[in-house]
């Protein structure tokens, strides 16, 4: 019983293999990066970003294993109860864990002993306010994972070994509270009198004193008096003489090994009793973090919800009113006076069932949707909640993100090399379940290359069938359409834009249409004053003030 309590794992069902790589879908470091998933693991879990970190970076793609973590979110989510008591009792535990076990080898005296102890009695009470949980709210859990964990908890209350640990800790309190004044120890000498083991027979809450003559004379103990009483005898300046000092020595010695085995034995009962528990802290600081996430999207005003997994063999992508979270918290975080995140973030539906060319308005929100889909594909993966208000989501079992760096945006050959070879690994690696997301990709060179480029590798994802969102200002590769649709079928193009008002302002709405590149041309040179009209007048008012 006790090898299924160290079993326990939030993260995996007891039927899955943690360790087992077919699981986990392909997602570089790069691609890490330019999902900003290090920030988002941050918002999780700000005390423990690298295990969140490890987390995200390793997508799932059993749907079984998602759905057992999207059951344990929604417990963390549905019954606060859960959060407040193993979020309390586990940082409790934890916090004591590393006094008592920092107190394994440790001699100094018998107040450690009263220090282990008051851990021991946080830990009984965090044990009991768990039972209270598991009788008032057990019914309302519905995951596989919090059930066991909860009932771990409470097989842990009901076991004869903490029933007399509380008796025993409790009769010893009692005893620390009340005050021990003085111990005695049973000593065993050697022939030359040097002691060789010490014991506790008792502990008193009076002061030890030394009998009287009478006292001793009429004692029906001899066998226990003092020999000698030079042992307690001090020196006229008040120091222990030699023979005392190396005698206390020893004693010091001997005490300090039934100080530090007593402390051994504290500590493997504490290790029995909550190993399994700490080896669960990173993951339930997680759920925690992840439900904390959702709730704070809730209060900006925006949605959140628990995606439909669908075969990976749907290859599908639907989300509804769906955002990039990275930027949505980036901006909050950066408005003055609170103003509700709802007014500045424009959702949109996002549909990925094939390969997408997102064109439209500079500035329009093109590299945020993109990246928004990335990120809430990596979020249903690993069995969180995605930034939508509805979403149908496929495992891809591989995510390719290109997005260049801004310092190399820009024609440059040596870049567009690299570039060609990263596509080649890409497509090496790539199929019919995969997710490749590009951003402004293969622009550092001409828009004629570009367009070769472009053509080619849309054509090969659309034969392989991968799932793509190329946002491109490359508008000429929507006319080849018909083409790559030819070649491949498995993945047909759709066009999407962004859009701009009447003006050429964008809207930061993306939607499915042909983009009208003038219109937001035309916004970008009034905006910085590049107009032939807005020349002329600046030329005329600079000739009317010379006259």
């Amino acid at each position: 019983m006790k090898e299924k309590e160290t079993s326990l794992n939030l993260m995996f069902p007891p039927e899955a293999e943690a360790e087992n790589q077919n699981s986990f879908a392909l997602l570089s470091p790069s691609s890490v990066h330019d999902l900003e998933l290090e920030y988002l693991a941050g918002l999780i879990c700000p005390y423990n970003q690298e295990y969140a970190l490890k987390i995200l970076s390793k997508p799932l793609t059993d749907i079984h294993i998602i759905e057992y973590r999207q059951d344990i979110l929604d417990d963390f989510l549905n019954v606060p109860e859960l959060e407040a008591i193993l979020y309390k009792s586990i940082h409790t535990i934890y916090n004591n864990s590393k006094s008592i076990y920092a107190k394994i080898g440790s001699t100094q005296s018998f107040v450690e002993i009263n220090e282990n102890l008051e851990h021991m009695d946080s830990f009984i009470e965090c044990i009991n306010l768990c039972h209270t949980f598991y009788e008032r709210h057990f019914s309302k859990l519905k995951s596989v994972g919090a059930k066991a964990v909860a009932e771990a908890l409470e097989k842990k209350y009901r076991s004869e070994d903490f029933k007399g640990l509380v008796t025993e800790v409790t009769q010893l309190k009692e005893t620390f509270t009340n005050g021990i004044r003085s111990v005695t120890l049973g000593i065993n000498f050697d022939d030359h009198m040097r002691p060789v083991n010490i014991a506790l027979l008792s502990a008193s809450r009076e002061y030890f004193r030394e009998k009287t003559l009478f006292e001793k004379i009429f004692s029906r103990n001899e066998a226990v008096e003092p020999i000698s009483e030079i042992y307690s005898r001090l020196s006229k300046d008040g120091e222990l003489d030699a023979a005392n000092k190396v005698l206390f020595k020893e004693i010091d010695s001997l005490t300090g090994d039934y100080v530090r085995h007593f402390n051994t034995a504290l500590r493997s009962y504490y290790s029995s009793s909550v190993d399994f528990l700490l080896k669960l802290e990173p993951q339930i600081n997680f759920y925690v973090g992840a439900a904390r996430l959702v709730e704070r999207m809730g209060k900006m005003g925006l949605p959140t919800c628990r995606p439909k997994i669908l075969p990976k063999e749907s290859r599908s992508f639907h989300c509804t009113d769906m955002y990039d979270i990275v930027f949505a918290c980036k901006l909050f975080n950066s408005l003055l006076g609170g103003r509700n995140a709802n007014t500045e973030i424009k959702t949109n539906d996002c549909e990925v069932n094939g390969i997408v060319i997102l064109t439209g308005a500079n500035n329009g929100g093109k590299t945020t949707f993109t990246r928004g889909a990335g990120i809430n594909q990596v979020l249903a993966q690993c069995g969180m909640f995605v930034t939508a208000k509805s979403a149908e989501i496929s495992p891809a079992d591989s995510i390719f993100v290109h997005f260049p760096k801004e310092e190399e945006v820009g024609i440059n050959t040596s870049r567009f090399t690299e570039e060609c070879k990263e596509f080649k690994d890409t497509v090496g690696q790539a199929g019919a379940f995969s997710l490749v997301l590009m951003n402004e990709s293969l622009s550092s060179t001409t828009p004629t290359e570009c367009l070769i480029i472009a053509e080619e590798l849309m054509k090969i994802f659309s034969y392989m069938g991968a799932r793509v969102i190329y946002t491109t200002h490359i508008h000429e590769l929507i006319e080849k359409k018909d083409e790559i649709d030819k070649a491949g079928g498995k993945s047909p193009m759709t066009s999407m834009i962004a859009q701009c008002d009447e003006k050429g302002q964008p809207t930061y709405r993306i939607v499915k249409g042909v983009p009208d590149s003038l219109r937001n041309a035309r916004y970008i040179f009034e905006r910085f004053g590049i107009s032939f009209e807005e020349f002329l007048k600046q030329s005329e008012g600079e000739q009317s003030e010379k006259f």
